[in-house]
């Protein structure tokens, strides 16, 4: 009997459940032996949209995120993969960053993750790692990132192109960025996704 290539939303929650409390085994046994690798890029929980990647950055699985990522071989498949929003608009970096794990933000930068998407507070990986005091993922995340403003500031300065300097500027580090205030509706949004990353922690 071949491997399937579909799953029921059943199924695909207990893939879920694995990678949030961190069981590599099963995962393995699962897309070794049951499952077609491919059916990773579909699974996703019915309600709030998370995948296995969300809750493997969530709760600092990095061997299992590992796994995972070795299941999706095609780079830009990979990259869609991790930057699916979930229903609160966060991808797995988001969460990452938010809960401070390093070598998973690490990775996900690596494997494609976009640092720049907002999720539904208008928030970027930048902002959640500062406002959460997350120091060493945001001086990863600045290191690692933090020319880019100043690349595009300088071409286009040589060109002559103020307006679009300012427009780049506004869009890489407008509000909701890591050097933006805290507004109250973003201390709300924090609470939010507090409970949120709460309910997923093993």
């Amino acid at each position: 009997m071949g491997k399937l290539t579909s799953l029921t939303q059943e199924e695909m929650d207990n893939v879920i459940y694995d990678a949030r409390f961190g069981d590599l085994e099963s995962l393995t046994e699962i897309f070794t032996k049951e499952v077609e690798p491919s059916v990773i890029k579909t699974i996703k929980d019915e309600y709030s949209l998370s995948t296995p990647f969300h809750m493997a950055a969530a709760n600092g699985h990095i061997e299992v995120l590992k796994f995972l990522l070795s299941l999706i071989p095609d780079e830009d498949e990979r990259k869609n993969i991790l930057n699916l929003k979930n229903d609160s608009g966060n991808t797995a970096l988001h969460w990452a960053a938010y809960n401070g794990h390093l070598e998973i933000v690490q990775m996900l930068c690596d494997s494609g993750s976009d640092p720049f998407i907002r999720n539904n507070y208008n928030h970027d990986v930048f902002f959640e790692a500062s406002n959460n005091e997350q120091e060493e993922v945001d001086d990863y995340l600045l290191q690692k990132y933090g020319n880019i403003v100043e690349k595009g500031i300088d071409e286009d300065d040589t060109n002559g192109n103020h307006e679009a300097v300012e427009e780049k500027d506004q869009i890489k580090f407008s509000e909701g960025t890591e050097i933006s205030k805290v507004t109250e509706e973003d201390k709300k949004a924090v609470a939010q996704m507090t409970e949120q990353t709460q309910k997923l922690s093993v």
